[in-house]
């Protein structure tokens, strides 16, 4: 659905008010710094269930994300900013926030979990990708960020990313709703590459020769999830090391090797069925494509990981809605494992 709003004819006074208010419905709660007569926002865009992506122009106001604004939020999302005009966006963690100097083009990642300000000399100009929690946690390395970053304009993954989002908006709305959804979901696997390219290296147990050989497996997974004959061996073999010392990677995580490769391919399975690239498509047919060899293993893990049938995502519309709720948000508490270990 496209969007478009503006502060234009609005009474001044009410202009700042109306625009957190629309920001917080498309994207996450904000408050405006000091109120000025002379405050504008612009926004148009499109978005899609709990997809967003929008083009902002606001000012001269400073924005901030607040405790209190933090506390307003119930659905968690990361979010993509491109500035096209120099901005200080400084923001993280409670006790700990990182300054970044943004210049035009340049790219910022981060997460409606922390909170943050942001100023520009003027008008604030930038694009915002707004991606559910459930479309990108599970391509990150322990399903988060440790920390806000930059891309430069000028890097490789930086361009490749900003061709991504302006092909995205351009086309997006052209497609039916149902393909536009999946235009974004795809996209957030350009997200996964540029966080997992700044991220290797970043253990937080202050081990990052052991972060980069974790990166260099799940990278290896994902390349073969669809292999059913992806097991431990071959996935050491490929790293130059040996199986014990493969799941000892895994093992900070509290996780396996065995039960990560299960949770990647239950999370595909499940975005496929429910997407429009499994339309026309069995489950049967959507959960050997994956990698799986049984389809009793597929169904017993698959709904004691989200806690519904597959079909239930297929549901008529009346139900469709509560249907995708049920199995959005993956059971973390639950263990499974796979004939991979």
């Amino acid at each position: 659905m496209q969007v478009r709003f503006s502060t234009d004819g609005l009474p001044p006074r009410d202009r700042a008010l109306r625009w957190c208010d629309f920001f917080a419905e498309h994207a996450h709660s904000i408050t405006c710094g000091p109120k000025a007569d002379d405050f504008r926002g612009d926004a148009s865009g499109w978005i899609s269930g709990e997809f967003a992506l929008l083009d902002i122009l606001s000012g001269p106001p400073s924005l901030q994300r607040t405790a209190a604004d933090l506390a307003r939020d119930k659905a968690a999302a990361f979010l993509v900013w491109r500035f096209r005009r120099p901005t200080v966006w400084s923001g993280g963690l409670d006790g700990s926030p990182i300054k970044l100097v943004h210049e035009a083009g340049d790219l910022c990642v981060s997460c409606t979990e922390w909170r943050f300000e942001m100023e520009s000399e003027s008008m604030t100009s930038f694009d915002i990708f707004v991606a559910p929690r459930a479309a990108l946690s599970p391509l990150l390395a322990g399903g988060r960020l440790s920390s806000p970053f930059r891309l430069p304009r000028d890097s490789a993954l930086a361009s490749l990313l900003g061709a991504a989002i302006d092909a995205s908006k351009a086309q997006a709305p052209l497609l039916p709703e149902a393909l536009a959804e999946a235009v974004l979901r795809n996209l957030c696997g350009l997200v996964a590459v540029a966080c997992g390219a700044q991220e290797d290296g970043a253990d937080p147990a202050g081990d990052p020769a052991r972060s980069k050989q974790l990166a260099a497996a799940k990278r290896y997974i994902d390349a073969h999830l669809a292999d059913p004959e992806l097991s431990p061996g071959a996935a050491a073999a490929a790293m130059g090391i040996s199986p014990r010392q493969l799941h000892r990677l895994f093992e900070p995580s509290g996780s396996t090797f065995a039960r990560y490769v299960l949770r990647q391919r239950l999370l595909r399975c499940r975005d496929t069925i429910a997407g429009a690239t499994g339309t026309g498509r069995s489950v049967v047919d959507i959960a050997f494509g994956w990698g799986f060899n049984s389809m009793a293993t597929f169904y017993r893990a698959f709904v004691g990981e989200f806690g519904g049938a597959p079909s239930e995502l297929r549901a008529p519309s009346s139900q469709r809605a509560s249907a995708r709720e049920a199995v959005r948000a993956p059971n973390l508490g639950r263990g499974s494992s796979l004939g991979a270990g």
